[in-house]
């Protein structure tokens, strides 16, 4: 009998979670959709929902010292049988600015420093495909990873490589900096030739592809003024069911553990409890008669887990790691402190289930509070 797979709560790396034999909602066939679409791409998501786990499916799938893992960590999935050419064809710079240390330091010094330990781990893991010097004259360069990034991107266009930026929760710092030093700090470091600013500056002129993911358009609106990174495809319905999960993907997971007997309630029951918690998501307009509503898979994995566990639905529907970010969001509405008007929208929201207004693609953080822009942070 084949081992059961295990349910990937908390896990975001798509190596470890393949090598572990979880399991996975396939969502491989976005690979050649998202080729096709560009070579900059920006996309907007919820937290807890898929963005981690997707962007190192696509670091796993690109990466050149990969290319010999291809069939171990693919194996069953759809890219497996249908790859692009560009199928490890890049060296991979995976960032996630979630981790920049929030401790001691300036903030300056402090995204460097994340920065700089990341490009030299890259410089280590491609050192093979450049000169003799190149690990320790990166290394040299720490910890101003501007410049060091200018360095490895200046040898990999002398040597004819390719590079692939993936950045994770791209305005998980910047937001921080909001939420717990205000607005004026943050102009400080996103406008002019803040660090932040010139960083983002330097990855548009030295990358062959770039994807970048977060869960508000206000940080891209500031750091872009005057140039364009990336194209927008958040609202995008080609992309609309690409995180998350979909009611046919919740059904597989529940069949699967119910034919391994870890599972004994109804489906229908399970769906049923669900639905008013964790789905009803959906990006595009155009999809609105269209697609499914999606799940935010992090609660329907919480979930699932509590039922495999101890035979039930979770006591509290709600899995408290993710209210850690509603709490970001209350800091975030209340920076400038909601005015009636604002304070009427989430009453209208609460009391009605909805509100209609135009989706605002982009809009810079001194005006979260105007009217249409305030609905489009609570949308986002």
């Amino acid at each position: 009998m084949n081992k059961v797979k295990r349910l990937p709560y908390g896990l975001s790396d798509f190596t470890d979670l393949r090598r572990k034999g979880c399991y996975y909602a396939d969502k491989t066939q976005y690979i050649p959709t998202m080729e096709a679409a560009g070579d900059f791409l920006f996309l907007i998501r919820p937290r807890r929902f898929g963005k981690s786990i997707f962007l190192s499916m696509l670091a796993a799938y690109y990466d050149i010292e990969r290319q010999d893992k291809f069939n171990e960590l693919f194996d069953g999935l759809w890219i497996q049988q249908n790859p692009t050419e560009e199928k490890g064809q890049y060296q991979v710079m995976h960032l996630d600015f979630s981790q920049v240390d929030s401790g001691q330091g300036s903030l300056e010094d402090r995204f460097h420093d994340y920065c700089s330990d990341k490009l030299n781990v890259f410089a280590e893991r491609y050192a093979k495909y450049y000169n003799d010097d190149f690990v320790q004259t990166v290394k040299a360069k720490a910890p101003n990873s501007a410049s060091q990034l200018r360095y490895i991107c200046n040898r990999a266009k002398e040597h004819g490589h390719q590079l692939y930026l993936i950045i994770d929760e791209y305005d998980n710092f910047t937001n921080n900096v909001l939420n717990e030093k205000g607005e004026q700090v943050y102009h400080a470091l996103t406008h002019a030739t803040g660090f932040y600013r010139e960083i983002f500056k330097l990855y548009k002129a030295n990358f062959q592809r770039i994807l970048m993911m977060g869960v508000s358009p206000v940080t891209l609106d500031d750091l872009t003024s005057g140039f364009n990174i990336a194209l927008n495809i958040t609202a995008n319905p080609r992309f609309n069911m690409m995180l998350g999960f979909s009611e046919t993907e919740v059904r597989d997971m529940i069949a699967y553990y119910q034919n391994a007997g870890l599972i004994t309630a109804n489906a229908e029951d399970m769906i049923a409890e669900m639905k008013p918690w964790y789905d009803n998501y959906c990006f595009a307009r155009a999809s609105l008669k269209t697609d499914p509503k999606m799940f935010n898979s992090d609660m329907v994995i919480y979930y699932l887990r509590n039922y495999i566990d101890f035979g039930e639905s979770p006591e509290n529907m709600l899995d408290n790691n993710t209210r850690t970010d509603y709490k970001k969001l209350q800091r975030l509405v209340e920076l400038d402190g909601m005015s009636e008007k604002e304070r009427g929208y989430i009453q209208q929201i609460a009391a009605e289930g909805s509100i209609v207004a135009e989706l605002h693609m982009s809009f810079p953080a001194e005006r979260i509070f105007d009217e249409g822009n305030f609905i489009s942070l609570l949308y986002y």
